[in-house]
């Protein structure tokens, strides 16, 4: 203990943070006198309100108490992860002990656009309330992830009021990540809007979320988010987050993952609009991750993605097989990969691709590989989906996979395949998204 006291009081902070465990953080602060006055931001720079309606009150209300009596202890606390929460009417009961402290909480959030609080929400214990209370004050967070419950009035409504009027609330939020509650439904994509407008955003995700018609009119948006990476999980656009990445001034990686039916009644996703707004990003994309589950030949065009040809930028593509070569009624693909992928592509991963096309796709890839056309080419994956049992008629196909492997291997380009009903993505797939959400 001798030597480590003696460690200048950077060397403790940073040996502080490194511990994985909050309780860990507890016991070594609680250790000694010089260590409490040194670590004790050290112990709220990660901070978690738990996902029990009956406990989040008192997780909030101590929080903020602690924070008004100890302003300094606001700057430390780096990430926030807010399970979910309660929403009660201010006519229910809350059976759990917390502080209301009304002069305190005035003293807290005097001279600033929070002064005016829901005070009779406070005091009958409303979290909802409380958060909104607190969430402005974190003027050192970092990154947020928010797990929104039904019916959130306090905390939507701050968010949109500190984009609108505060200049100092999230000033320095890098990341932030947003989720429906439930297991079925979703958020609607309007509830993240107000991130893209904090001046240090860089990253926005989410999990179960809704893009679909909005009452705003449908004029094209000036770019001005510095926000560079978008990263959806379980969600369903028919608009093609046309707000968001407009909104983006220089968009960098997206990645979505249908959501399916379990998400909303409407479609799961309409290209054309998504196709139009990324578009606008061809100059500055890298990553472009796009998944869904639906393995039937689209209507029309709906379902095509259009060529990345002119996409100069472009690293990483991820993409089923329908959505990149447009399937024709028949089921056929009508485009040539070397016709609609660029030169500057590094990782390419075909996802989704019916064991009826996979003859036609290890064919593409052979081209692929023989033409050079991506001579920056490092990486390559193809999907197969249907029956594990190799038909009669496949085992042309499988010999062609097997000599394509060789082929790849001499041209130094590692190739994976997952073929059968069971969709495994190889982590060396993923390392632009590497699931920076959890606090």
């Amino acid at each position: 203990m001798v030597m480590l006291l003696d460690l200048p009081e950077e060397a403790l902070c940073l040996i502080a943070e490194e511990l994985p465990f909050q309780g860990d953080r507890c016991s070594l602060i609680r250790s000694c006198r010089r260590l409490y006055t040194v670590l004790l931001p050290a112990l709220y720079s990660r901070v978690i309100l738990g996902n029990c309606t009956h406990h989040t009150i008192g997780q909030a209300s101590r929080l903020v108490n602690a924070i008004a009596r100890r302003p300094q202890l606001a700057n430390a606390v780096r990430s926030i992860r807010l399970g979910y929460w309660d929403t009660e009417d201010a006519n229910e009961e809350v059976d759990v002990d917390y502080e209301y402290d009304r002069e305190l909480l005035d003293g807290f959030v005097a001279g600033t656009c929070w002064s005016k609080q829901p005070h009779e929400q406070l005091r009958l214990g409303n979290t909802d309330a409380w958060l909104a209370l607190l969430l402005p004050q974190l003027k050192g967070l970092r990154r947020i992830s928010i797990c929104y419950p039904d019916m959130s009035e306090y905390v939507t409504g701050m968010f949109v009021k500190a984009a609108r009027e505060d200049t100092t609330a999230f000033s320095r939020l890098v990341e932030a990540f947003g989720e429906w509650y439930d297991t079925e439904n979703s958020i609607h994509a309007s509830l993240m809007d107000p991130f893209f407008k904090f001046p240090a955003m860089r990253r926005v995700g989410g999990h179960a979320i809704v893009d679909n018609a909005r009452e705003e009119e449908e004029t094209r948006i000036i770019p001005f988010s510095d926000v560079t990476d978008i990263d959806l999980d379980m969600t369903n656009t028919e608009c093609g987050f046309r707000v968001w990445i407009e909104s983006c001034k220089a968009l960098k990686t997206f990645r979505l993952n249908i959501g399916g039916g379990m998400i909303s009644d409407g479609p799961e996703i309409v290209s054309a609009p998504l196709q139009e707004s990324i578009s606008l990003h061809k100059t500055t994309l890298e990553g472009f991750w796009l998944c869904g589950e639906s393995y039937e030949p689209p209507e029309d065009d709906e379902g095509w993605m259009g060529s990345f040809a002119d996409f100069n930028m472009l690293k990483y593509l991820h993409i089923s097989i329908s959505m990149l070569a447009k399937l024709d009624e028949d089921f056929e693909p009508t485009q040539e990969l070397m016709a609609i992928l660029p030169p500057s592509l590094e990782t390419l991963y075909l996802c989704h691709c019916h064991n009826e096309l996979l003859g036609w796709a290890v064919d593409q890839i052979d081209r692929l590989i023989e033409s050079n056309c991506l001579p920056r080419l490092t990486s390559l994956g193809l999907e197969g989906y249907g029956p594990s049992e190799v038909q009669q008629s496949s085992l042309e196909t499988m010999r062609k996979l097997e000599e394509l492997h060789k082929k790849c291997a001499d041209a130094g380009v590692f190739f994976a395949t997952s073929i059968g009903s069971h969709r495994v993505v190889p982590s060396h797939f993923v390392s632009l998204w590497p699931c920076a959400y959890d606090c």
